[in-house]
């Protein structure tokens, strides 16, 4: 038997529906992993709905996605937080990290054409710029885009997607802690080590430049988070003082314009 063929009408709504979820997913997305939504926030529904001018329904959507991304954790009858980055998160994002960015590195530095080094060397002229102008949020954009440059070198949609799901992580990783003192320089000179190896050619110098470039962006991380976990623990809050803080904080969202 032949399925029955949507109506005009629910196949409008179903891809508007879609679409509403998608915008929404990218707006609470984008202001998690840039900070805007602090760790431990509360997401209440209704206020970003309100914030992004929606109905519920595509915000339920969208934060039932970034569940899965492993950006927010649903409490039962209590709702949806930001989740929180402990040590063992580091151990278990860099675990893969390494495993998938390793496996890119030296795919890129066999088969990397004109393009690709192209884009890393154009990469690392503006992550010099931001470091002069002292843009860490510049910075941290092109950190991430240098990542994805040799990620796409696979031609692999499937690789794509689990580098981004990877960075997502990192982004969050990041936004709850406290950026190190001097990572940004040593990262470009990691970068700039990475892209020389790259360029010449080289698939065991260009792992062996990212497999350190990644020990040191983990052991910042757990360091960072070791600092914030003691600043934390002298400064603690009541729980339930600490979630309508962040149930405040989720008003942060940037509202959609008409």
């Amino acid at each position: 038997m032949a399925t029955p063929a949507l109506s005009r009408k629910s196949a409008a709504e179903s891809v508007k529906r879609t679409t509403l979820s998608e915008a929404a997913h990218q707006a609470i997305r984008g202001s998690i992993i840039t900070g805007v939504l602090a760790p431990g926030s509360k997401l209440v529904v209704g206020t970003l709905a309100d914030a992004l001018r929606l109905s519920a329904t595509p915000i339920n959507e969208a934060l039932a996605g970034l569940e899965r991304e492993g950006l927010v954790t649903c409490f039962p009858h209590r709702g949806y937080f930001v989740r929180t980055v402990i040590p063992e998160d580091i151990e278990k994002t860099y675990s893969v990290r390494e495993a998938f960015e390793l496996v890119a590195v030296r795919h890129a530095a066999k088969t990397a054409d004109n393009t690709t080094i192209h884009q890393l060397k154009e990469n690392l002229r503006q992550a010099r710029q931001s470091l002069q102008e002292n843009d860490t949020s510049r910075f941290s954009d092109l950190d991430m885009e240098f990542h994805r440059v040799i990620w796409n070198s696979l031609d692999n949609s499937l690789a794509t997607r689990v580098g981004e799901l990877i960075g997502a992580q990192i982004r969050l990783l990041v936004a709850t802690t406290a950026r190190a003192p001097g990572r940004f320089r040593g990262a470009f000179e990691e970068h700039n080590e990475i892209y020389l190896a790259i360029r010449n050619r080289e698939p065991a110098r260009a792992a062996s430049s990212m497999r350190t470039h990644l020990y040191n962006a983990k052991t910042a991380l757990e360091h960072a988070v070791a600092k914030d976990a003691g600043s934390s623990s002298s400064k603690s809050k009541p729980e339930s003082k600490r979630h309508r803080t962040g149930a405040a904080s989720a008003q942060s969202v940037p509202k959609k314009k008409k």
